[in-house]
This record gives C-alpha cells, sequence and structure tokens, in this order.
C-alpha cells in the first residue's frame, strides 16, 4: 500500500518513459491528497483509451486489419468489463495474466466507490491510483510482448510497412473477434 504522495510519485517516476509520458498530466495531480479523486478520474480515463489501443495494436499488427476500419469499430463498440477481457483474448490470443486482471478490479472497485458518490478514504483513493498505475504498466508490457508495440505509448508507425486488409475483408475479421457486437440487454 503506498502511505503517501510520495509514494505515488516515485511510483510514477519509476514507470518506462512512455507510459510517463502517455501519463503525463497525472505527475502534477499526485502534488497531494486534495487532487486524488481528479487523479484516479484521469487515469482511468486515460486506461480506458489504453484498452482500446491495446485493442488496435493487436487488430493491426497481429491481424492486419485496415486502420480506418478498425478506428471505426473501436469507436462504435461499447464493451462492458466481461465483453472487453473476451474481445481482448480473442485478438490479442492470450488473456491477461490474473494478477494484472486483479490489479485492475481493485482499482475499479475504489473508482467505482468515488464515482457513485460513497466515501472514499485517501488511503484508498492513493491505492485505486497505485493499482491503475501497475495496471497500465503490466498490460502494455503483455501487449508489446506480443504484438511488439506498447499501447500506452507512441502508435506511430504502427502498421510499419505491412500489407493490410482491405476494407471488407477487415470488417468481417473484426465481426469475428467480437466487434461490431450490440450488447444483448438483460432485465
Amino acid at each position: 500500500m503506498v502511505k503517501s504522495y510520495i509514494g505515488l510519485k516515485r511510483q510514477f517516476a519509476n514507470l518506462p518513459a512512455e507510459p510517463k509520458a502517455y501519463l503525463g498530466k497525472l505527475e502534477a495531480l499526485l502534488e497531494g491528497a486534495g487532487q486524488y479523486d481528479i487523479a484516479l478520474a484521469y487515469i482511468f480515463m486515460k486506461l480506458e483509451e489504453g484498452h482500446h489501443r491495446a485493442l488496435k495494436c493487436g487488430l493491426i499488427r497481429l491481424l492486419k486489419c485496415n486502420s480506418r476500419k478498425v478506428d471505426d469499430a473501436l469507436q462504435r463498440q461499447h464493451f462492458t468489463r466481461k465483453s472487453y477481457q473476451v474481445v481482448f483474448k480473442n485478438i490479442i490470443g492470450a488473456a491477461l495474466p490474473a494478477q494484472t486482471i486483479r490489479l485492475l478490479e481493485s482499482a475499479e472497485s475504489i473508482r467505482d466507490q468515488q464515482i457513485h458518490g460513497k466515501q472514499v478514504s485517501q488511503d484508498n483513493l492513493r491505492k485505486g491510483i497505485s493499482d491503475a498505475l501497475s495496471y497500465i504498466k503490466e498490460m502494455g508490457e503483455f501487449v508489446e510482448a506480443r504484438t511488439d508495440k506498447n499501447p500506452i505509448g507512441d502508435l506511430r508507425g504502427l502498421a510499419g510497412r505491412t500489407h493490410l486488409l482491405d476494407g471488407p475483408t477487415s470488417f468481417w475479421v473484426l465481426k469475428g473477434v467480437g466487434l461490431y457486437v450490440k450488447e444483448e440487454q438483460t432485465s
């Protein structure tokens, strides 16, 4: 458990360069307990963006999908926590390790309390931020190990010199991995 803002700042400082640049505005928000709620909201905004970027890395680098079709599919898709994990595994070819998922679940639990107006202690806010930082780092490294591109970094050159599929073929690949699918409504 991170016991102070100094511990959070140290954890942030120890991140690799790409995640640190990706989370650039976070460092200023870690100055003291008064901004932890904003810091937690910011890190989750970037975490969700990173989730889409992770899928984009896999779709373009592994499945050779057309980047415009990928962007369109990700923009249209609504993910639940469960559906994201299924689509992630379909695209990347492996699920995130259980300990990485536990970090996300812990941070989400704290974020959910905060967003729903519950009282959240400074210790728990720090823990949520710390767990989210750890998750972002581990998820980025996991995706990079499979795609040679860290989604929590610079995505320039994502396609490289690879010949990507055409739009119609990409559409069917995207559909096959679980995108362009509406979530079933449950009562």
